[in-house]
């Protein structure tokens, strides 16, 4: 087994394991602040309209926060195999053609 395989491998590994993680994470606490939101309102069952309110917008912003790094993981696992093009090699021969 080469070198690169085994690399490309952990790659893949951690790209999974990170996501898995950033969902956890998110999952743990939008059930927290859910949580909480629901002892406020069996405490004071007047208020429970404004904690129903001010638990969505956290809820939402931790959600996207949670997809954002999910997305970036996947990012990361789609872009392991592709081979890096040389660039300084291309320069000088695009530039002295215009």
């Amino acid at each position: 087994m080469s070198n690169e395989m085994l690399y490309l491998g952990l790659g893949y590994l951690g790209a999974g394991l990170g996501a898995g993680l950033c969902m956890l994470g998110a999952a743990s606490a939008i059930a927290r602040l859910a949580g909480a939101a629901l002892e406020g309102t069996a405490r004071q069952p007047e208020a429970a309209s404004a904690l129903r309110t001010s638990m969505i917008i956290p809820a939402a912003l931790i959600e996207g926060l949670g997809f954002f790094a999910l997305v970036v993981c996947l990012l990361v696992a789609l872009n392991l195999g592709l081979k890096p093009t040389p660039q300084a090699a291309n320069a000088p021969a695009v530039a002295a053609a215009h």
